[in-house]
């Protein structure tokens, strides 16, 4: 079997030179933190922004809870092949 010399990581560039999308963050009250899911309502308004971003899913990036309010950042992706 040969050798393996180890390389250095190269850092990641992009070529692509247009403006970040700001991020889809959603806020909503509650009084329980039992069940980690956002609202449906603040589920479908993610799915909504991530189809006018013309990508096909939502998905939560973060979720945080502060007192009774949580909030949910979404980040889009294409669709499962």
């Amino acid at each position: 079997m040969g050798a393996c010399a180890p390389t250095s990581p190269k850092p990641a560039t992009s070529n692509n030179m247009s403006p970040a999308l700001p991020a889809l963050s959603y806020s909503w009250q509650t009084n329980y933190a039992a069940v980690l899911a956002p609202p449906v309502a603040v589920q479908q308004k993610a799915h909504a922004a991530c189809i006018k971003r013309q990508f096909d899913r939502a998905f939560i990036t973060s979720l945080s809870f502060e007192n009774d309010q949580a909030t949910a950042v979404f980040s889009c992706r294409a669709g499962d092949l």
